[in-house]
């Protein structure tokens, strides 16, 4: 596989694609911007940074991106958050439609993170009520019809002869040509099955998945062109400093955080210097971080529970974490940045001039270890969705990158 070029809807997303692809053997970059040429061979993963806009403005901003990209040989992937946020149908349609493409297969599961679907409802730790019906919510927003698979059809000895009929039911019934198709999956050898499955029934066919079905698809191309997979283990980042920056405003997030400080007060390696970024924080305010402490955290308050994690005002109270962030790198250079969250991570870098990442390993399922230029210097970046992970997360990638003496175990 020459290239595999990744579309996702926000930089965490781009980056957990990515982390999973440099896993099982592809090299891996990520692009905050419309790259030039030459490209580096293997996944080349993009953002259309559209999360928080309207369908229509998500749709357009996806198709501009896509289109923007300059003409290579190679296999398309519309990346979806595995909770499904976002303007999914609408994303979809656009990409769908702008590579000319029969049909989408859409499938969200990411097993190593406990999301999968069963009867097309999504299960994902700590997702409460109202549940999401996947083949529901496409048919809400998605132009064109949509079928299901369930997990006993995934299972099944006929999965590509299943593939092959619903595209001939689609033609027959709508006349259109093209069909989305959402598909159970709980397991990674339900993803294997459905890979091969579409390879074999519907080769044109789009994959719409999180990072947990662009997994399979390069397992499945490792195995055909013997490129090996990476082992996962620590990463030695060569100095003793770390700036976070978290925007997430996830229940889980949060926690890892509060873990980190409770760990903190018992280990001076994680030794940590909290600064809570408010609306009328300034730059000025990071004066007031201990620079005797390896790691300075800045995030933002705990969300009330009813707030709006996504939109337009989430995206203003990241952007001012991002450069009340960007003056405290300033003040202290760091060796590795941990960046919580996808509009923090790009917020940040954009605000830092980074235009493209190299994925280095996946440090832990979905977050992966890059290098970047920042300030004319090479940098280590951690990304970590923030809905991702344990509560001993951020204390674990923290040890994956050397800082501590946890996270030697293999793992991903």
């Amino acid at each position: 596989m020459r290239y595999l070029k990744i579309l996702a809807d926000d930089l965490t997303g781009a980056a957990d694609t990515a982390a999973r692809c440099r896993r099982f053997g592809l090299p891996a970059t990520i692009f905050l911007d419309s790259p030039g040429m030459p490209l580096p061979q293997g996944a080349l993963a993009f953002t259309s940074d559209s999360r928080h806009l309207t369908a229509d403005a998500a749709a357009k901003s996806a198709r501009k991106t896509a289109a923007s990209l300059p003409a290579l040989d190679g296999r398309w992937y519309k990346k979806i958050d595995s909770t499904l946020r976002g303007n999914v149908g609408s994303e979809l349609d656009a990409l769908l439609e702008l590579v000319d493409a029969p049909a989408a297969i859409v499938c969200p599961a990411f097993p190593a993170q406990r999301r999968w679907l069963r009867n097309g409802v999504l299960t994902a730790p700590d997702f409460g009520p109202p549940a999401i019906h996947l083949p529901s919510l496409l048919r809400a927003q998605s132009r064109h019809p949509v079928a299901a698979l369930s997990i006993e059809e995934v299972r099944g000895v006929a999965l590509a002869t299943r593939l092959k009929r619903l595209m001939q039911m689609g033609d027959s019934c709508t006349g259109q040509g093209r069909l989305v198709i959402a598909v159970d999956a709980i397991t990674d050898n339900d993803l294997d099955r459905l890979v091969k499955a579409q390879e074999e029934a519907l080769p044109d066919a789009l994959l719409c998945g999180s990072a947990g079905l662009v997994g399979a698809l390069v397992r499945r191309e490792a195995a055909k062109e013997m490129f090996p997979a990476l082992p996962v283990g620590r990463i030695r980042a060569g100095g003793q400093t770390v700036l976070l920056v978290a925007g997430s405003g996830s229940e889980v997030a949060h926690r890892q955080i509060a873990h980190l400080l409770r760990c903190g007060d018992d280990n001076p390696q994680l030794g940590t210097s909290r600064l809570i970024v408010l609306p009328e924080t300034d730059s000025a305010a990071t004066a007031s971080l201990n620079p005797t402490r390896p790691i300075w955290l800045l995030q933002q308050p705990q969300p009330q529970p009813d707030a709006v994690l996504d939109g337009p005002e989430a995206r203003q109270r990241a952007d001012h974490l991002a450069r009340v962030g960007a003056a405290a790198l300033a003040r202290r250079p760091a060796d590795v940045l941990l960046l919580v969250g996808g509009d923090t991570a790009m917020l940040f870098l954009r605000h830092l001039g980074a235009a493209r990442l190299k994925v280095e390993q996946e440090l832990l399922p979905g977050m992966p270890l890059c290098s970047g230029v920042i300030d004319g210097r090479s940098t280590l970046i951690a990304i970590k969705p923030g809905r991702f992970g344990e509560e001993g997360t951020l204390v674990e990638l923290l040890g994956r990158v050397g800082l501590t003496g946890h996270g030697t175990s293999a793992g991903g």
